[in-house]
């Protein structure tokens, strides 16, 4: 079996070695850092070297660690560690092979893997031949193709959290089309179903809550955000500008309304207005909360233990996280919430009634500012006309054409002058 750098060999590192030898300059000794390979590989000042790729003789690692003297034997015995034999051998084998280290899986770029070359009539597609390298390994059969109904069962499940309706079920089955599957697939995609569906993962990520979640929990009118999100998935909107607009989407030049309830992403957190609480202790906490939620869902890294000390297994220092913390320290926010429905800073958006009214009324107001301005036009150039009339008459002449002006004077009230 291939030896794995972080499954097999940065475990019994961490538990046995980094406290002493890995990030936490405060307790290190000789110098020494086993979690970063550079450092590993340097040679010391003593002059040794605690890991040679493919070199055991020279590894003092190896030496320390398979040592029969208690006072060169590492860990030493204070520490009440010790490595198995078969912890011993997993480094043996490890520095042998030249000691590889990769960094943490989150930021290992994703590798096409080799097409397995399996050949048999029940792979269809490559995805099957993945599959079907698995059950071999495990020596499992296939389990038997699934019938129409069951297929499309779980495809509407699948893409729509929803079961088919009665009437899907009747028409894919009295589908002959070669490609009636392919086409119930671009149904599915194209519902608003597989929005709500697909967005109450990344909603969950999100803790995303329609109360303040803490003491009474009481209602906060956050909905316009989730709905932002199953937008974003129905339209297929890129990756990266859902990013931007929900940790940025009020930075933006010209910011829409869309992309500044974008940014409800970091309102998503518990908050409190429990009589006795601490103004800047809930502060503190939002902004730890906003760090480690986007750590955890962009970086697919967790990032708690490094608020208290640098993290001995993941690669995140003490002072990363609070350079980090320090964007989300800088809301405008009250720390206790009122038990408002819209605590402050807030916005009001328009549901989608709403909005229908707002459209209706922007297109009756565009109609009339145009046919004012056709007004305008029309009498701009009858003004010359009326200018000439006017001149070469006497007043009392110059009749009107039509109504130019109207004013109730008669309407004033008494008040009025």
């Amino acid at each position: 079996t291939d030896i794995n750098y972080d499954r097999d060999i940065r475990p019994i590192l961490s538990d046995n070695c980094f406290q002493c030898h890995g990030p936490d300059a405060a307790t290190r000794e000789a110098g020494l850092r086993l979690d970063l390979a550079e450092s590993a590989q340097h040679q010391l000042d003593s002059g040794r070297t605690a890991i040679v790729p493919s070199n055991l003789s020279r590894s003092e690692l190896w030496t320390r660690i398979t040592a029969d003297d208690p006072d060169v034997r590492m860990p030493p015995a204070s520490s009440t560690k010790t490595l198995t034999a078969s912890e011993q051998q997993l480094i043996r084998r490890w520095i042998e092979i030249g000691a590889p280290y990769v960094s943490h899986w989150s930021f290992q770029s994703p590798q096409r893997p080799q097409l397995p070359t399996h050949r048999s009539s029940w792979i269809r597609n490559p995805i099957d031949a993945f599959v079907w390298q698995q059950l071999n390994n495990h020596r499992i059969q296939p389990a038997p193709p699934a019938d129409r109904i069951m297929l499309l069962r779980r495809l509407t499940q699948d893409l729509t959290g929803l079961p088919p309706t009665p009437e899907e079920i009747e028409a894919f089955l009295g589908d002959n089309d070669p490609e009636a599957y392919e086409h119930c697939v671009d149904r599915l995609l194209s519902s608003p179903r597989y929005g709500e569906h697909r967005a109450r993962y990344w909603l969950d990520a999100a803790r995303y809550g329609d109360t303040h979640g803490l003491h009474l929990d009481n209602e906060r009118s956050i909905w316009p955000y989730r709905t932002w999100v199953v937008d974003a998935f129905n339209r297929d909107q890129p990756f990266d500008e859902f990013t931007i607009e929900q940790l940025a989407g009020d930075l933006l030049p010209h910011p829409s309304v869309a992309q500044k309830v974008a940014t409800g992403f970091l309102r998503c957190n518990v908050t409190t207005s429990e009589g006795g609480s601490i103004d800047e202790e809930y502060v503190v906490r939002y902004a730890m909360d906003r760090t480690e939620t986007m750590s955890t869902v962009w970086l697919g890294l967790t990032m708690g233990c490094a608020a208290c000390h640098d993290h001995k297994f993941d690669p995140i220092s003490q002072r990363e996280y609070y350079s980090l913390y320090s964007y989300f320290f800088s809301l405008a926010e009250n720390a206790m919430d009122g038990n408002a429905l819209l605590p402050p800073p807030a916005m009001r958006v328009a549901n989608v009634a709403q909005q229908a009214q707002r459209e209706q009324f922007e297109h009756q107001r565009t109609r009339l500012t145009d046919t004012l301005a056709q007004l305008k036009r029309q009498h701009l150039l009858q003004l010359p006309q009326f200018r000439d009339d006017y001149l070469s008459h006497s007043t009392a002449s110059v009749a009107p054409r039509d109504w130019q002006l109207y004013c109730a004077f008669n309407e004033f009230d008494e008040h009025t002058t």
